[in-house]
């Protein structure tokens, strides 16, 4: 039996690590060569991230590096996304699945309490770091992942999607942000609040940036992904980042350590390190 299971685990790991490549290799524009062109863009995390930090007032390149680590949850597939560590974490693991499902991806299957409840220490937990000099570490970025995934990680109730299966019967429809703008415009706002820096935010750029989604048809998943996009374009040029090295700062320890330590702080107020 045990060989059965060994053999079972190694055969889905192939067929995962096929599809592990890291997308900012390909996707991520601040890690693209200049005449390079992304396929496609990710709207929900990776370009939100870079549109509200820059109207919130933070630099371009404080933001591009928020956006990558935000992003690098999903990208850095193996150790960090949902539906790898979902597959492998289940041979021993399970305390490491359950911090980056419950944690980091927010798949905490609480009801609609708790959920807010989640939504509110994320937030604050950003703030306490921007405002403490974290700026743009990887521990910011991952935060703003989970307070991303703490609303799109919600079905139609409200409640959040639990650890064992996500999402996986409503396939992608809860990360698809033309499907639930009202949702989306919350995640906007509440991130938009955590990272405002007094004196240089851009409060009308904001209402602009909602309106310009508002005038898309309603669940035009299409038509609401490329206003992201072009909202990106016009805000600020992507600033050039070492991706390579960015990615090389995240290891399992680290991260590991680091969302059992924001676990312990939620409901409590307490700093996490």
């Amino acid at each position: 039996m045990k060989h059965l299971l060994r053999t079972a685990a190694l055969i889905a790991l192939g067929g995962l690590s096929a599809c592990s490549t890291p997308g900012y290799r390909t996707l991520n524009p601040s890690c693209l060569d200049m005449a390079a062109q992304p396929k496609y863009q990710r709207d929900g995390h990776q370009d939100t991230t870079y549109i509200v930090a820059v109207l919130a007032g933070r630099s371009p390149q404080d933001a591009a590096r928020l956006s990558f680590f935000n992003q690098a949850a999903d990208d850095v597939a193996m150790p960090f996304a949902a539906p790898q560590v979902s597959v492998w974490g289940s041979f021993g693991a399970w305390g490491y699945r359950h911090r980056i499902n419950a944690v980091l991806h927010s798949l905490h299957g609480g009801n609609t309490e708790a959920v807010a409840q989640r939504r509110l220490d994320l937030a604050g937990l950003i703030a306490g770091r921007v405002g403490a000099g974290g700026g743009a570490d990887w521990q910011t970025g991952f935060l703003i992942h989970s307070l991303g995934d703490s609303y799109a990680h919600t079905n139609a109730v409200g409640e959040a999607y639990g650890g064992l299966y996500g999402h996986v019967f409503d396939g992608h429809w809860p990360d698809l942000v033309g499907n639930r703008q009202a949702l989306y415009f919350d995640y906007v706002d509440a991130l938009f609040a955590a990272l405002e820096v007094d004196g240089a935010s851009d409060r009308e750029g904001l209402a602009a940036f909602k309106a310009s989604l508002r005038a898309t048809p309603d669940g035009d998943v299409s038509a609401v992904r490329s206003a992201i996009l072009a909202m990106r374009d016009d805000i600020a040029p992507a600033p050039r980042l070492e991706c390579e090295a960015l990615a090389d700062e995240l290891t399992m320890r680290n991260v590991s350590r680091f969302l059992r330590e924001v676990e312990a702080g939620f409901g409590r107020g307490r700093p996490v390190s």
